[in-house]
């Protein structure tokens, strides 16, 4: 399995030796290609649909509900960063949410502490998936797919299918509904987290260790750095985000659903990647992940203002993640082929 591993870490993720190569025109475009698309496309709907489109009540509805979907994917970066994947943790944004709301409504447990139960739990996820990728050696992609199947079906199998909702105490709701110059506290959840988890990559060592991971593996390894501590810590930071996304999720709702978590997984991962054709071509990056979440719901917005069907955003957003491993492929010049 290591050296299944170790040919995902050096073939399948983006490095951060990229698209310069291309030339300054080039870099340019692959730099603000996606920031002028996301112009042009709030240019184009707010000229076809001039009555409903450029209203305050659009960005603020595209902000709110795009604020966990963002924590979300800023979370799947940092593994995708040192060369691994987690595909568990949108399904990790249930098992906050429902283990943080049982707490509350059928164990009696005070808001706070039933909120870092949540939390923790989530982590220790993390922590299972980093030992088995970093110890055991198992390929991640099967360990953190297995680790969802599982997830999926511990949540289904306690909850029944059915939502908590019966005893979850009203206060909760208090965490996200507020509002702050219009914009739900959600927004700034996720304003904040995506200010430090770029600080942590673009700013310190540990982040500049994470990409050299993520570059080689083997040769950060003969530079000193321990690759299996940063790669469980990346795996563990995941998953806490993955908790905090569920706790926000919950906040909203105001009751725990089942069945909610895994929807996030595909648009996700589609920004993660569509996040690394921006600002720092071929780089998974904060900014690129955040502006390829917010244009793909301009996006289906304005669609579906439009009269599209209710399923567009499912076309929508899987032709992303085509389109954004087809543009990282390019900026790297090689194929990206995780198997």
């Amino acid at each position: 399995m290591k050296g299944t591993n170790q040919s995902v870490n050096q073939s399948s993720i983006p490095s951060v030796s990229t698209g310069e190569q291309k030339g300054p025109r080039g870099y340019f475009f692959a730099r603000y290609g996606m920031l002028m698309l996301l112009a042009g496309m709030i240019v184009f709907f707010s000229l076809l649909l001039p009555d409903l489109f450029p209203k305050f009540v659009v960005l603020r509805t595209i902000l709110a509900t795009q604020s966990v979907l963002a924590v979300i994917a800023i979370g799947m970066l940092l593994p995708l960063s040192v060369g691994e994947f987690d595909l568990s943790a949108a399904s990790n944004v249930s098992v906050s949410m429902i283990v943080s709301t049982a707490l509350m409504a059928r164990a009696g447990v005070s808001m706070p502490i039933a909120l870092l139960g949540g939390l923790a739990v989530s982590t220790l996820i993390g922590v299972i998936n980093g030992i088995l990728v970093t110890r055991v050696g198992i390929n991640s992609i099967i360990t953190t797919l297995g680790m969802s199947t599982i997830l999926q079906g511990l949540v289904y199998g306690y909850t029944g299918g059915m939502a908590i909702v019966k005893g979850v105490p009203t206060a909760l709701r208090n965490l996200a509904s507020p509002t702050v110059l219009g914009l739900p506290l959600p927004v700034y959840y996720m304003l904040a987290i995506a200010v430090v988890v770029w600080y942590m990559l673009e700013q310190t060592p540990l982040g500049r260790y994470f990409y050299a991971i993520g570059g080689s593996k083997e040769a950060a390894r003969l530079a000193g750095i321990n690759t299996n501590r940063l790669t469980m810590l990346a795996f563990v930071q995941c998953a806490f985000l993955a908790g905090i996304a569920g706790l926000m999720t919950a906040a909203k709702l105001g009751s725990g659903h089942p069945t909610i978590g895994p929807t996030f997984m595909m648009p996700a991962f589609a920004a993660a990647f569509l996040g690394a054709a921006a600002f720092k071509p071929g780089t998974f990056n904060v900014a690129g992940s955040v502006l390829a979440i917010f244009t793909l719901a301009t996006g289906v917005t304005g669609l579906q203002l439009a009269g599209a069907p209710y399923w567009i955003d499912q076309v929508f957003n899987g032709t992303a993640l085509i389109l954004a491993v087809t543009l990282v492929r390019y900026l790297r010049g090689e194929s990206i082929n995780p198997v």
